[in-house]
């Protein structure tokens, strides 16, 4: 997934009804942050002390995610405005390869899924609930207090909130707390030794070794990771290479948040 840029946020957005991410965190350190450009919070509180919270809860707060899609949409010369409506999805059981490059088209467009949808496709859902976001993206975030130099670096780092190009990993590290039933948590298979279940998802390969998750890695991951495995399946990789493996496989951990739990 990648944070939805301001130049995204075109009426073709709303008609293709993608299922978007909101971390919660961020956006209320997001409204907070525009407050204190504004001129908004309570002047007993001096700017520096505000800056030190809302600095450290960017740096330090865990994400946390909630299903939303877009409906309206606004602009002004301050900026743009984006409003979403908190949605529940049951995606089912991602049983395949198939199941899951399904799940993914009716995450990034929901109308072009149910456009294209035929018998034998899964039935995926996205239900509309009560609860809705507003999210502002100023044109200049700096403008209203362009005299303080703090605020102008701090405008900056207002946090990104709002995430698109939502893949099946994405759902099970951020909304599933990372459990996987293909590899119960390892992050890695042994791609000869699961009695069928390697085969589901292309990831089919001897024994020996051990090939990133299918599922909760990726398919696209796992396939560069079993070309490796399979160039060197009979010797061992130069040492440069190895070592480029592994940095990629920790830094994919890092982007789903799996450095920091292990879950069953």
């Amino acid at each position: 997934m990648r944070p939805l840029s301001p130049a995204e946020i075109q009426p073709d957005l709303l008609a293709t009804k993608p299922i978007l991410l909101l971390d919660t965190t961020k956006f209320a350190t997001r409204f907070v942050t525009r407050q204190l450009l504004a001129d908004k919070l309570p002047a007993r509180i001096p700017i520096e002390i505000w800056l030190n919270i809302l600095e450290l809860c960017i740096d330090s707060s865990p994400p946390k995610y909630e299903t939303v899609r877009p409906i309206s949409m606004s602009t002004s010369p301050n900026g743009q405005v984006l409003r979403c409506r908190a949605v529940d999805i049951d995606l089912g059981v991602f049983d395949s390869k198939t199941t899951v490059l399904a799940a993914e088209k009716f995450l990034q467009s929901q109308h072009a899924y149910n456009q294209s949808a035929v018998e034998d496709d899964p039935d995926f859902t996205a239900r509309d609930t009560d609860t809705m976001y507003t999210i502002y993206y100023p044109r200049n975030p700096t403008a209203s207090r362009a005299g303080s130099p703090k605020i102008t670096t701090f405008a900056y780092r207002t946090p990104e909130c709002l995430f698109t190009a939502i893949t099946v990993p994405d759902v099970i590290a951020w909304l599933e707390n990372g459990c996987c039933w293909v590899c119960r948590g390892d992050r890695d298979i042994c791609p000869g030794c699961t009695g069928g279940v390697a085969q589901k998802f292309d990831a089919f390969m001897g024994c020996g070794v051990m090939l990133a998750c299918p599922l909760c890695m990726g398919l696209d991951f796992m396939q560069e990771d079993k070309e490796f495995l399979h160039q060197y399946y009979w010797e061992d990789p130069p040492l440069e290479e190895e070592a480029t493996r592994q940095a990629r496989l920790v830094a994919r951990w890092r982007e789903l948040g799996y450095e920091k739990k292990k879950t069953a």
